[in-house]
């Protein structure tokens, strides 16, 4: 096998390979074993923005990101095999970051020295391709979770974010403290200054609860009215201060010219102590009943400080 691989080398003649080598429109090095390079093709001077000579000089220490996972990983199968394909990050001669396919060969030279034969295939823009699939992907998975409107989680995101605070509170056994918040009067709201006044109650509920509420809690839109908070660093005591904030914020001159007028908002709580295993579905028709209750105590006292049935604004 060997002697057929020598007389085809001798029929096809060194001319032939120096031919290959020098008009290949992939990159080619040949380096020693320690990372020397010895010799780089066109294509590879120019994929890399070097000249030849700085190639050379560079070698595999200065041209390759031996960093990066992916060429680790390539080396040792190339090491262990004698040949290995593999992702590599190289610096060009602008100094980017250029992601190129390797592939990467070890063999004996005629005086029996261990050479390193690497073709180099640019990938950079089948990798930006992917990056933006990715990133793609990624902005479908967040609207497919997320509320338009209000930026908040929607169901399908509340299911993945709540769950996840859930277990938290299961591992540490803390309270959750749970709110849910009804918007009351969109309706009116809409028939009476158009949807646009119905949807900037909407928001303005959201940027209350925003202020409000820590960047670690659960925010979400989960009906058209309705909103949901899982909070962990609060406690009970703490609602009724809570709930004042947020109807202060609501009541502010901004809120009410963004608005068009005074956005009227229902509030339910509930807690989750620490080792309660309620589930979130659980913790949701717990809050809500607690919002009807109050949304009915209220109107009752209302309507019992004013017969006439005429409406009062609730605190």
């Amino acid at each position: 096998m060997v002697m057929q691989d020598a007389v085809s080398t001798e029929r096809i003649g060194v001319s032939a390979y120096r031919v290959m080598f020098e008009h290949s429109s992939e990159g080619v090095l040949l380096s020693t074993a320690d990372g020397r390079i010895t010799a780089a093709n066109p294509a590879a001077g120019a994929m890399l923005g070097h000249t030849l000579d700085e190639i050379c000089r560079l070698g595999h220490a200065g041209l390759f990101d031996e960093e990066d996972p992916r060429w680790k990983l390539g080396v040792a199968e190339r090491d262990r095999t004698g040949s290995t394909v593999s992702v590599a990050r190289l610096r060009g001669g602008d100094g980017r970051m250029i992601d190129v396919e390797v592939t990467s060969l070890r063999f004996r030279d005629a005086d029996g020295s261990t050479q390193i034969c690497s073709i180099l295939h640019d990938i950079s823009g089948r990798s930006a391709i992917e990056r933006e699939m990715e990133e793609l992907s990624a902005r479908l998975l967040q609207l497919s979770r997320g509320d338009e409107l209000t930026g908040f989680q929607n169901r399908r995101g509340l299911l993945v974010a709540g769950n996840r605070i859930l277990q938290f509170a299961d591992r540490e056994a803390c309270d959750v403290q749970v709110l849910f918040a009804n918007v009351d009067n969109v309706q009116e709201l809409n028939d009476s200054l158009g949807h646009r006044a119905g949807d900037a109650a909407l928001q303005a509920v959201a940027r209350a609860l925003s202020v409000v509420f820590g960047r670690n809690d659960v925010l979400a839109r989960i009906g058209g009215t309705q909103f949901l908070v899982l909070a962990l660093n609060l406690r009970a005591p703490d609602w009724t201060h809570v709930t004042a904030r947020i109807l202060h914020h609501l009541s502010s001159p901004d809120t009410t010219e963004f608005v068009g007028a005074a956005v009227r908002v229902s509030f339910g709580w509930t807690t989750r102590p620490g080792g309660d295993r309620s589930s979130l579905e659980e913790l949701v028709a717990r809050s809500d009943w607690a919002m009807l209750e109050a949304k009915e105590a209220r109107e009752a006292a209302n309507r019992s400080r004013d017969p006439a049935g005429s409406f009062l604004p609730h605190d």
